[in-house]
């Protein structure tokens, strides 16, 4: 009798937990600024989201940015990444709905809070109206960083290039080669201007990421089996 509540109990959790995050999906993303005073590197931001289909949210967005002033532009290197200095943006702080363009904005962030540029803004625009300078000078440098991406109502489809135009990114982390200017990328349609080194959105790619295969799940109910299993017998 025990037996048979507890697998219905299990059961029930992971039919009801099915059901929550049947409207959610996981997707990779990739975007690219090109980057033409770094060539052949580029900026490029490699990452991961949540989308709710039915609230068109984007959660959960993490991934890497590189730098391309860095690294050797004369050795691609085993990755092919020409040895850049990857950023990782852990923090999503910002996400907005624009119904005008058809989706969805997030931002994700190097450090836990936004303070980006100069007076602890961090909007693409307003890093093109300070100049790019950081949040903090003169004094010491935030070190922030940030990739701004735009997912579409059907999160696969190709970027228009007005929602392209739209998405950007900054860099602020200390050590750069350009005193108070964080690299930043943007497009005139954008925000008025291209970025501090000429960098413009270039490319953005969705897909959905890899889900578990059925034999996950039936890993995972033999598991929970085996917890109740002991369960019962230590009792």
């Amino acid at each position: 009798m025990k037996k048979a509540l507890l697998s219905a109990a299990l059961l029930s959790v992971l039919a009801a937990a099915s059901g929550a995050q049947a409207h959610e999906m996981e997707y990779d993303i990739t975007a690219v600024w090109w980057e033409p005073d770094t060539q052949p590197r580029n900026s490029i931001f490699v990452g991961r989201f949540t989308y709710d289909e039915h609230d068109k949210t984007v959660s959960n967005l993490t991934g890497r940015l590189s730098e391309s002033m860095t690294g050797d532009p004369s050795n691609p290197g085993p990755d092919g990444d020409y040895g850049m200095i990857w950023l990782n943006l852990t923090h999503q702080l910002v996400s907005w709905y624009d119904a005008a363009l058809g989706g969805t904005f997030a931002a994700t962030f190097l450090n836990d809070n936004t303070s980006t540029f100069y007076g602890g803004t961090w909007h693409p625009q307003d890093g093109v109206n300070w100049g790019g300078v950081y949040a903090g000078w003169p004094g010491k440098n935030a070190g922030n960083a940030y990739a701004l991406i735009f997912v579409p109502d059907d999160p696969t489809a190709p970027l228009t290039q007005a929602q392209l135009d739209r998405i950007a990114y900054a860099d602020c982390a200390p050590g750069g080669m350009m005193g108070a200017v964080c690299m930043t990328g943007t497009s005139v349609a954008g925000y008025g201007a291209i970025g501090t080194m000429s960098g413009y959105p270039y490319a953005q790619t969705i897909t959905a990421a890899p889900v578990p295969e059925p034999g996950t799940y039936a890993l995972l109910l033999a598991g929970l089996g085996l917890v109740g299993w002991v369960a019962r017998h230590r009792a």
